[in-house]
């Protein structure tokens, strides 16, 4: 085993199945929140969801398209790290993150052209060495996986770019999508919506494909 960590998303300000979501998971390495942390804020909900979460494991954190630009400066001033554009090297993992998510219909806070996703991946993946374990936090699925609204996949060309060269990506955003599913080396996961109850429990392994654990 090389880590096991929670993937939360899409709590939505709503944060009162977190603590039952953190028991059915420990013991945990790490925990990665996918974004939508808030409904259009307040940022400071940020500190209520690492209270809860507690500081028995570092807390990893990205925005969503429904969080405000600004909680990224919250995520910052907080004991979380903050992965939005940047990577964290942690215990022979490495993690890259990118918060918000590519256009919507609904003119959300945080959504970004896909050609300004598409430079920011570019700089995130060209910072993978060849034998380094590779997790993508991404608020947005990538497109054509774990994606489908109402028959249309509505993911992110730029974060398709990471698929069948990061060893995991966990994503949220889709509420109807929560899954896993595989391509190539690349393992996707959308753990569902945290407000509901659900996450991902994701085991890294030396030599094996990731292990998937949806609770």
């Amino acid at each position: 085993m090389i880590m096991r960590f929670l993937a939360l998303s899409d709590c939505h300000g709503e944060y009162s199945r977190i603590g039952q979501i953190l028991f059915k998971a420990a013991p945990l390495d790490a925990v990665c929140v996918l974004g939508d942390i808030t409904d259009f804020g307040p940022n400071d909900l940020v500190f209520e969801l690492i209270s809860i979460i507690g500081d028995e494991a570092p807390i990893l954190m990205i925005p969503g398209n429904c969080d405000l630009p600004t909680i990224i400066e919250t995520i910052d001033e907080s004991s979380a790290v903050n992965l939005h554009l940047k990577s964290f090297d942690y215990d022979n993992v490495l993690f890259i993150g990118l918060g918000g998510s590519n256009p919507t219909p609904f003119n959300t806070p945080f959504e970004m052209t896909e050609q300004e996703m598409e430079i920011y991946m570019r700089e995130l993946l060209n910072e993978i060495g060849s034998t380094t374990v590779t997790v993508l936090l991404s608020h947005a699925p990538p497109k054509g996986f774990l994606d489908e609204v109402n028959g249309h996949n509505v993911g992110s060309d730029a974060v398709r770019n990471a698929v069948g060269i990061v060893d995991v990506i966990a994503c949220g955003h889709i509420h109807e999508q929560r899954g896993v599913v595989r391509e190539g080396k690349t393992t996707i996961v959308n753990p569902g919506m945290s407000a509901r109850g659900f996450g991902a429990v994701i085991e890294l392994i030396q030599g094996e494909l990731p292990r998937v654990t949806l609770i």
